[in-house]
């Protein structure tokens, strides 16, 4: 059984930890962390446009199914944001990413109808695609592409805001 914990609107923690998929209550917010990973041989910053990893999510998916997305999912209780990030790369995509290769990008809010919500934390990193691609977890991924930035922006922005893009071309300026 995996559980989360539970924090407020503003961050704060609020000592209480929860089912994992046990139905979310109004003010209740959950970490989630979003990992955007560019491949390691991509140009450098300014000196072409970055190649990027994008996935098409399960199409059993809850959300989203089938839709061309990024890495990322939720911290579990005791889990700390850059231990998450790394799990999540090597559960999804079977990539090996160490925290000291994650660059905090933003973090921002998600506000859900029923009063409950996510708090995002945004990491960037080059990752290096073996040749024969990644192994990915069928379970959770349908398919995994690298892509320009261009087409990974016009994949991920679809579901996203403009707060998410602002955030994303930054990333392929610094990364």
């Amino acid at each position: 059984m995996e559980y989360r914990e539970v924090w407020t609107r503003d961050g704060k923690p609020t000592g209480r930890v929860v089912e994992k998929h046990r139905d979310k209550q109004p003010g209740e917010y959950f970490r989630h962390v979003i990992v955007i990973l560019k491949t390691q041989d991509s140009p450098a910053p300014g000196t072409g446009e970055g190649r990027y990893i994008v996935q098409q999510r399960s199409l059993k998916a809850r959300y989203y199914a089938g839709k061309w997305d990024v890495t990322g999912g939720g911290v579990q209780a005791g889990e700390g944001l850059e231990e998450t990030a790394c799990r999540e790369v090597q559960e999804e995509l079977g990539l090996s990413v160490t925290q000291s290769d994650l660059h905090p990008a933003f973090s921002y809010r998600v506000d859900f109808v029923d009063g409950s919500g996510f708090l995002i934390t945004v990491f960037a990193c080059r990752a290096e695609v073996p040749p024969e691609g990644c192994d990915f977890n069928r379970w959770e991924v349908n398919d995994v592409r690298t892509v320009p930035f261009s087409e990974f922006c016009f994949h991920v922005l679809d579901h996203n805001d403009d707060t998410f893009r602002q955030g994303l071309e930054t990333i392929e300026k610094v990364l």
